[in-house]
């Protein structure tokens, strides 16, 4: 499996196996496709060490806090031990934590900034893209007549578990169709289980009209489940019809990864090619430095092993689903909701969840 994990690093970041990070460029994949049509942004491409990116999304965490207020403070900020740091839903409706909708403007940037510390610019436009369908939901929602209101740009929560300053921290940023579970451990930063979706899946009116949050991750695995041999198609496709939702979500978060599926060692080198492809798109979509941690196990401890299931069928107007799937780590797509119009996604790592077993050994040391 060292090939799969030598050609995904290529396409993704450099090995955290020897000394400093060293960031690669993206321009070996395909830009990433919010509407079938490159938009002509990858990821950072610039040197970086892993103090500096912790010490970025430290001071952004940093800053956020320095414009809160008392009551803001009592809202949006718990100790690290706080049960609600494990629960997380991506569902509308209320939640604890303090809703964008209720910040003043200068608390509200200092916020999305936070958020895009986390991302690539690929994963910063999908972030504004489902924005910018909420926004459209909403007001569809309200021209109805609808109230309270359940869709909105403004109706995602932050929670600050810990201080930024404290060597562990964690962030719970959470709304409708995206959640990011932030957890910082000694400079470390993770953001699983984490969740992105769209209904519909692309954006319906505006400037950004037939652009897809998510367009490019079906684009990729649509080339890859269509290169598949019969008997490969028949390997791939480890559930009988696509499921009613994502299976590794909510309620999920310990679920071992399921290895069913077709083994990149066992696709000739073209399809390799691909299946590299559709994991950098996901992966692309994280900062280079976050990406790194989340990788990094499957790269130290499993070489690259990677699996691909796919259900359903290649039309993006039919019901489809499909996994990446590595023994430490699971990455899931389901659109099979609304007409094949509603589509989610997670990645899950049980062994970084939350922070995983880094945060579990801080807690048990430091409480």
């Amino acid at each position: 499996m060292i090939g799969a994990m030598n050609s995904v690093n290529a396409l993704v970041t450099r090995s955290l196996v020897a000394g400093p990070l060293v960031a690669l460029s993206l321009a070996a994949v395909a830009p990433l496709e919010l509407s079938g049509c490159s938009t002509g942004q990858s990821a950072p491409t610039q040197i970086t060490s892993a103090s500096s990116s912790a010490d970025k999304r430290t001071e952004a965490c940093r800053a956020y806090v320095q414009t809160l207020s008392d009551s803001e403070k009592n809202r949006g900020l718990r100790p690290l031990t706080d049960g609600e740091r494990t629960q997380w839903i991506f569902v509308r409706g209320d939640r604890p934590g303090l809703f964008l909708r209720d910040m003043d403007a200068a608390t509200r940037a200092a916020a999305l900034e936070f958020v895009d510390s986390l991302l690539s610019a690929a994963g910063q436009e999908q972030w504004r893209l489902i924005r910018v369908i909420e926004t459209i939901n909403g007001k569809n929602e309200k021209d109805a007549g609808v109230t309270p209101p359940s869709f909105g740009d403004d109706l995602y929560t932050m929670m600050l578990f810990a201080s930024p300053d404290a060597d562990a921290w964690a962030v719970q940023f959470e709304g409708h169709h995206f959640v990011l579970n932030v957890a910082s451990v000694h400079g470390v930063v993770t953001v699983t289980p984490a969740f992105t979706g769209a209904s519909p899946v692309a954006v319906s009116s505006g400037v950004d009209v037939g652009k897809r949050p998510l367009g490019a991750a079906v684009n990729a695995a649509f080339q890859l489940a269509n290169s598949l041999t019969v008997n490969q198609r028949a390997t791939a496709r480890i559930l009988d019809g696509t499921p009613a939702d994502v299976l590794f979500a909510v309620g999920s978060d310990a679920k071992k990864p399921d290895m069913r599926g077709v083994n990149r060692r066992d696709m000739t080198a073209a399809q390799q090619e691909l299946v590299d492809k559709l994991l950098a798109s996901h992966a692309g979509l994280l900062a280079e430095e976050v990406v790194n941690a989340q990788l990094r196990q499957w790269r130290e401890e499993f070489n690259g092993e990677l699996t691909f299931a796919f259900v359903g069928d290649t039309d993006l107007n039919k019901a489809h689903y499909y996994r990446l799937t590595s023994p430490c780590f699971t990455i899931e797509y389901d659109c099979t909701n609304g007409d094949a119009n509603h589509v989610h996604c997670v990645w899950s790592d049980p062994s970084n969840n939350f922070g995983g077993d880094a945060l579990r050994e801080h807690l048990h040391s430091a409480h």
